[in-house]
């Protein structure tokens, strides 16, 4: 699978998220949109071809205008990771926090991997960096 191949699949397997836990449906109450807003990741291992492998999305943490991804690709054969995203969702037109109020299971999200926190913090230099001033 090329790297390109990747991203179309999470794509996909984010928008398979949205609609199995009502996020996606509870957004357009508000009349709300998701957008992707930044994305990386580490390709560790090479998903051969014909080698199925599934793709487990997990809700990291969220503020009033983002939603925040981890994604895996793990080969069902030994479940090895084989790649790992991270991605910020912008959600437009609506705040998350009260979106997130009607799943009372979001209140177990743990606290945040330091390679997540990095990540947003390297999220937030690089947007001052481009700001006009």
């Amino acid at each position: 699978m090329n790297n390109a191949r990747y991203l179309r699949e999470l794509d996909f397997a984010r928008f398979h998220f949205y609609a199995l836990t009502g996020i996606y449906e509870e957004i357009r109450k508000f009349k709300g949109g998701a957008v992707q807003g930044a994305s990386s990741i580490r390709y560790r291992r090479t998903i051969p071809i014909f080698h199925p492998y599934k793709i487990e999305t997990r809700i990291i943490t969220w503020d009033e205008k983002s939603l925040y991804l981890e994604q895996k690709f793990i080969t069902l054969s030994d479940g090895f990771v084989r790649a790992v995203a991270m991605s910020k969702q912008c959600i437009t037109n609506c705040n998350v926090n009260k979106v997130m109020e009607k799943f009372p299971e979001s209140k177990n999200i743990t606290d945040m991997p330091e390679e997540f926190s990095l990540w947003l913090k390297a999220i937030e230099v690089s947007s001052e960096k481009l700001r006009k001033k």
